[in-house]
């Protein structure tokens, strides 16, 4: 009887200690890259050259978990409650023609950690410190494939066939074979696809993964190219986890990439970003009407197990700066209240708060690898207009939670108005207003059927918005709105 307690004892401590899907929906991520992040001891004396070049923009600048932990203030300031954090394995040293694996992505050990961050009692003190302050911690993890094939020496990869034969290169990413079975490298950067119909490939990414979170207590899983390994492989891998799951699909295609959610808790929404990016550009001739988030909308409740699982955002380590299409205040206001107050998991990048745009100098240079510069070049400021916002809008989702529970997440957005400027949605009971660019005439939006609250409070102002006798609330510029029902 006693060795039955003491089993229920330890399965009742394994179930409230992992975090599930469900806990995450009221979470908000800070995704980082732990080289960009913070360096150890304050010391801010690397990679700090405007502008960087490329090859040390493409080496290892210093940041470490230590470095993370003497910046947990600035992100907890800023309101946020979970950190993604780089792939931990070691990676390849070798110098490549783009450079080294200081991003993570380029496994060659997978049961060493990568020595440039931190020791092993380094990223447990970091995690360890950040569930002090009730953050969570998203480990990003890589399954398809190793480093670039400068060496044979992959830990325990060291086979032929551990590998898919011949290496081949995707050339088309809508041909499902080329996608699982080729390289996501090319010719001047081969990365060895994992051949993960092996038994012994599968069983060692699965064991891995379980052993990890356990061990390092992580709480949440981000799974890169996650499209390029069949479907049924990430069962057992998600379930071993223990946690929350979202993976990476990276395509504008809705109907493909919510096919994918059945394989994960949540996907990476990259078609709602691929919307938000042309709706809230500055360029004109560009810029999408909300016509085209609001269709987006009714696609995701189409083709989606469910949306509030998915994480959502602007921009990532892999695409443009955000704030490289969009510098006026308010179109960047409104962007970030519907990231924010939007179905799905938001997640913020880490300099977007600091106006990071990239590298204006070079073509292209709002994307890899002029998005992945170092943070402490801003000194850290938490001053901008950005980071003073962001942190105002994680205080209204502390806001809601404590009010509604989990209610205010779980629910499913409902558009109230369209036009083609402005969108109004409600999620449980509060409005958000949300508009691309000004308009000049008041609008006027019919709330008959919806709500039956005369007054209104907004959240981000504090201003009382009363409805006319005829309940329609009145829209006067477009500024970003979240509404509450409010009696006085």
């Amino acid at each position: 009887m006693l060795t039955i307690k003491i089993y229920l004892l330890c399965l009742f401590i394994i179930i409230i200690s992992g975090k599930n899907a469900s806990e995450w929906r009221s979470r908000s991520i800070y995704q980082i890259l732990t080289d960009r992040f913070s360096p150890s001891n304050y010391t801010y004396n690397r990679c700090i050259e405007n502008p960087l070049s490329e090859n040390a923009s493409r080496n290892y600048c210093g940041g470490t978990y230590q470095g993370a932990i003497d910046q947990l203030d600035y992100i907890e300031e800023m309101g946020f409650n979970a950190i993604w954090i780089s792939p931990i394995p070691s990676n390849i040293d070798s110098e490549t023609m783009y450079g080294v694996g200081f991003h993570g992505y380029w496994m060659n050990h997978i049961y060493q950690l990568n020595k440039y961050f931190g020791s092993e009692n380094d990223l447990i003190e970091f995690i360890n410190e950040a569930h002090k302050r009730d953050i969570w911690i998203m480990l990003d993890v890589v399954a398809n494939h190793v480093g670039p094939n400068v060496s044979t020496n992959y830990f325990p990869f060291n086979k032929p066939e551990y590998f898919h034969q011949p290496l081949c290169f995707i050339q088309d990413y809508d041909n499902q074979t080329q996608d699982e079975f080729c390289s996501v490298g090319s010719v001047q950067l081969p990365l060895p696809d994992l051949n993960t119909e092996n038994n012994f490939v599968i069983t060692t990414l699965v064991s891995w993964i379980k052993g990890t979170v356990e061990k390092y207590n992580f709480d949440g899983i981000r799974i890169d190219t996650f499209r390029h390994i069949r479907q049924s492989f990430w069962i057992n891998y998600t379930s071993e986890a223990g946690v929350y799951s979202v993976g990476e699909v990276a395509t504008s295609n809705t109907s493909y990439v919510g096919s994918y959610q059945y394989f994960a808790d949540g996907v990476l929404h990259y078609p709602l970003y691929f919307v938000l990016k042309l709706v809230f550009t500055d360029d004109n001739p560009t810029r999408q009407s909300m016509f085209t988030l609001e269709e987006q909308v009714q696609q995701n409740e189409i083709y989606f197990k469910d949306p509030t699982l998915c994480g959502t955002f602007l921009d990532n380590h892999d695409q443009d700066r955000f704030l490289n299409h969009t510098q006026n205040p308010i179109r960047i206001q409104n962007a970030l209240v519907y990231l924010m107050f939007s179905d799905g998991i938001p997640i913020f990048y880490y300099g977007t708060e600091q106006n990071f745009t990239g590298n204006p100098y070079v073509t292209n240079g709002a994307t890899d690898p002029w998005n992945r510069l170092p943070l402490w070049t801003s000194g850290y400021n938490r001053t901008t207009p950005v980071y003073k916002y962001i942190s105002k809008l994680n205080q209204i989702r502390s806001y809601l939670k404590n009010q509604y529970d989990e209610q205010f997440f779980i629910s499913h957005q409902k558009t109230i108005f369209v036009d083609e400027n402005t969108y109004v949605y409600q999620k449980d009971e509060i409005l958000v207003i949300i508009s691309n660019e000004p308009f000049n005439n008041t609008k006027y939006i019919n709330l008959t059927s919806n709500s039956c609250s005369k007054q209104w409070k907004c959240l981000i102002s504090g201003e009382i918005i009363t409805v006319n006798r005829f309940n329609l609330l009145q829209i006067k510029n477009w500024l970003p709105r979240i509404l509450q029902p409010f009696s006085s």
